[in-house]
């Protein structure tokens, strides 16, 4: 056997046996020719070898780092190294939040990186399989966001304890090692109310979808943080959170969702301005408004958490709206991962500022 081929094989069966765990950095080119007794070129060609197999990367100035402890199939002969995978798990995506963010993570992984998307739809179930499934694959770090932000999947809390390049995405888990990258949802939130009390609006609601996720969970603090700013009194009658239609996997109707909007709003007729934690809850409000003979902006202001962009459709209903930074999310949750690659240690939290940015759906509240 030639010698590189026996360096390769040496070296794979210490990272497959755990002698080099994941994350671990490898011994230096001029260690392991030491090591072996082989010469540097010898070294390399069996690195290239285990780069090729998914087992490691190497980092400029930094060295060489485990990222797998099981090997891709073998490629043909003559083929081009496969680059290392990042898995991706999220709830789901749309216009108003997550394509963006995709464009974000493909725009982060670029040419060095391979990304592989799956979506679990809110399901727990489903959100363990596919991290699990991205594992055996090879994957060499994993963006994750959480159904939950109450609940941790079991695959994922395996991976922290192991410090295995993981990201969580637009979720907060307190107490937990592990870097987040997320938006300043409470600093928005805080905006957007503070907003319709400077246009005049004495009682201001909040809508939100039925979900555990700390997302909607700041967006409420920020609702509740700007009526203490304005000392306003909070009215704990003034907010809906039981959306449902909007939730990944739910079985409740866009009709049934507006049906309960009506009877909220009606019961509360003194309320003339709301934040709305989703930009679909905003479109159930003002559907909500018009059954009810109410208008957006005149007689109802709303305002609301990302918006499509639409950029050509100049006759879209443009809502006064929070606007994250959605690319700028993906690209971080990769840059996070590649942190982690080359120090298993390097965990961050980032949270990323918001805009408020005006629309049609706001103005002064009607004259009583």
């Amino acid at each position: 056997m030639v010698l590189y081929r026996q360096v390769y094989d040496a070296l794979r069966d210490r990272i497959e046996d755990g002698t080099y765990d994941v994350g671990a950095r490898l011994p230096s080119e001029a260690e392991l020719s030491q090591k072996y007794s082989v010469s540097a070129i010898t070294v390399k060609r069996a690195l290239d070898l285990l780069r090729a197999d998914g087992l490691i990367v190497r980092r400029p100035r930094l060295g060489t780092f485990v990222t797998s402890a099981r090997a891709r199939e073998a490629q043909a002969p003559g083929a081009t190294p496969a680059r290392p995978l990042i898995g991706c798990v999220v709830t789901n995506f749309d216009d108003t939040f997550g394509s963006r963010v995709l464009e974000g993570l493909l725009a982060g992984a670029g040419a060095d990186d391979h990304l592989v998307l799956m979506r679990s739809s809110g399901d727990v179930d489903v959100e363990d399989a596919s991290i699990r499934s991205l594992l055996e694959a090879g994957v060499s770090g994993l963006v994750l966001q959480p159904s939950s932000s109450e609940y941790i999947p079991p695959a994922a809390l395996e991976l922290v304890t192991r410090r295995f390049p993981l990201v969580i995405l637009d979720r907060v888990y307190d107490g937990i090692p592990v870097s987040a990258v997320r938006s300043d949802n409470l600093a928005g939130a805080i905006a957007a109310t503070s907003h319709l009390f400077e246009l005049g609006h004495t009682s201001v609601g909040f809508v939100s979808a039925a979900s555990h996720v700390s997302t909607s969970e700041e967006r409420r603090n920020g609702w509740v943080h700007a009526h203490a700013a304005f000392h306003r009194t909070l009215d704990s009658t003034a907010e809906l959170r039981t959306i449902g239609s909007t939730v990944p996997g739910s079985t409740v109707s866009k009709d049934e969702d507006v049906d309960r909007l009506v009877e909220f709003l009606d019961a509360h007729p003194h309320v003339t301005g709301y934040l709305a934690a989703e930009y679909n809850i905003a479109l159930l409000l003002r559907e909500a408004c018009r059954r009810l003979g109410r208008r957006v902006p005149e007689d109802v202001s709303v305002v609301c958490f990302d918006h499509p962009d639409a950029a050509f459709d100049d006759g879209l209903f443009r809502f006064t709206h929070v606007r994250q930074q959605q690319a700028a999310l993906g690209e971080r949750a990769i840059d996070g991962v590649r942190r982690q690659r080359d120090d298993p240690r390097a965990v961050e939290k980032v949270v990323l500022p918001t805009e408020l940015v005006p629309g049609a759906s706001t103005a002064p509240p009607p004259a009583r």
